[in-house]
């Protein structure tokens, strides 16, 4: 029909926002604004789980959480003859049971650092294998060792896709010659689907003289995995199968030199910390010139707005003078919890959780107690008499937040 074949004839494809590749600017925005840097922002809602202290689930130090349909995973380090992951309840925080045993022989390890939970597994990483140790939820049943085709020192991040892994390696990997890579893909057997792996001269670099790099800083946004390349100050995403690159940050003479290692210098460059994402923006975090920053990138405006906080350095170590220990953070208008970025962990794609602990809970209960023009009143309440009700031997309350969209 005529009008039919005249809509069809006007239509364009739709474009997919997040394959766009942007430039963000960053080195010529540095200028403080002055609107305030609100949790809000990003965050949408909050929730508390206060996790059962049943007398074989006292978690001791919370290392790395993931928080799926139903449960909530946390690896505990401390004693070797712990159990590896505690699993409560989703929503009562009811203790379920442990998973994993420290050891040698078929399916047991020692000293676990992350953890992810897909479909009916859950996937456990170790600081000194190269593995993923793979574990059945509903009885704690080891099922496999997945392969990690980067050896590294431990797998810190990573994302578990359809018969994929996708992992963060560490940079400053020697066997030889170096093996940088930003963003592997791989299937369960080990084998090399693409990878992101920058052109870097080494010239000049050897075991003596190793460029020190730092960690992956790695998100999720929409179910598909995100990391920043220092090499080359790119944010890649992996698309299924394909790596993509979806921004890049621009630096100038704020750009720290290869050649730079560990010295009070790196003050002088942006050493970025931590990114998250919704639909409408990207915020991270970064230190320069021993202050802690900010900046959030609107993706419709295109427009960027940079904050600048005073910050308390590192200073008992030598050499790591650079290193920011704390500073104020985002101010939470959410129900007026700690308002540290760097205190907030993923704990899935779109959430990231508080621990409130015997150690912070004083801390956060009068940082709670002085907030005002919260927007979730009833989760301040509900939260200070949560804080009120812990006793000397409970486990810790989850504070989840959920990001927009």
């Amino acid at each position: 029909k005529s009008s039919q074949s005249a809509a069809i004839a006007t239509d364009e494809p739709e474009v997919n926002e997040d394959t766009l590749f942007r430039v963000i600017d960053l080195a010529n925005n540095l200028k403080p604004c002055s609107d305030s840097l609100l949790l809000s922002d990003i965050v949408e809602d909050v929730e508390y789980v206060k996790l059962e202290a049943a007398d074989n689930a006292l978690v001791g130090e919370m290392y790395k959480g993931y928080v799926s349909d139903s449960a909530i995973f946390f690896s505990c380090i401390g004693s070797p003859i712990r159990p590896h992951i505690f699993m409560f309840d989703r929503f009562t925080g009811k203790f379920i049971r442990t998973i994993g045993k420290s050891g040698q022989g078929p399916g047991e390890m020692y000293s676990p650092v992350n953890v992810v939970a897909k479909d009916s597994l859950v996937y456990l990483s170790s600081d000194y294998r190269d593995e993923l140790f793979v574990y059945k939820i509903k009885n704690g049943e080891f099922v496999r060792c997945i392969p990690l085709n980067k050896p590294y020192a431990s797998a810190w991040y990573y994302y578990i896709g359809d018969n994929r892994v996708i992992h963060f390696p560490f940079y400053n990997v020697w066997d030889g010659k170096y093996s940088m890579c930003d963003m592997t893909i791989q299937d369960f057997d080990g084998n090399i689907i693409q990878e992101q792996t920058p052109e870097v001269d080494y010239t000049g670099f050897d075991y003596r003289n190793k460029p020190n790099t730092g960690f992956a800083v790695a998100w999720a946004y929409k179910n598909h995995p995100n990391v920043y390349s220092f090499f080359t100050d790119t944010i890649y995403a992996a698309f299924d199968d394909t790596i993509h690159p979806r921004y890049l940050l621009s630096l100038g003479k704020y750009k720290r030199p290869l050649q730079l290692k560990v010295s009070p210098e790196w003050k002088n460059y942006i050493i970025f910390h931590h990114f998250c994402e919704t639909k409408d923006c990207l915020l991270g975090s970064f230190g320069l010139e021993q202050k802690a920053w900010f900046f959030k990138y609107d993706k419709k405006s295109k427009e960027i707005k940079t904050w600048k906080q005073e910050a308390k350095p590192w200073d008992n170590l030598p050499g790591f003078e650079w290193i920011i220990r704390s500073a104020p953070g985002i101010t939470n208008d959410i129900d007026g919890c700690s308002d540290h970025l760097r205190k907030m962990s993923y704990v899935n794609e779109n959430q990231f959780a508080i621990c409130i602990t015997q150690d912070n809970m004083d801390e956060i209960r009068k940082i709670v107690s002085e907030s005002t023009n919260v927007k979730f009143p009833e989760k301040r309440q509900q939260l200070l008499e949560l804080i009120d009700s812990m006793g000397p031997d409970d486990n810790p309350i989850l504070a989840i937040y959920k990001l927009k969209d």
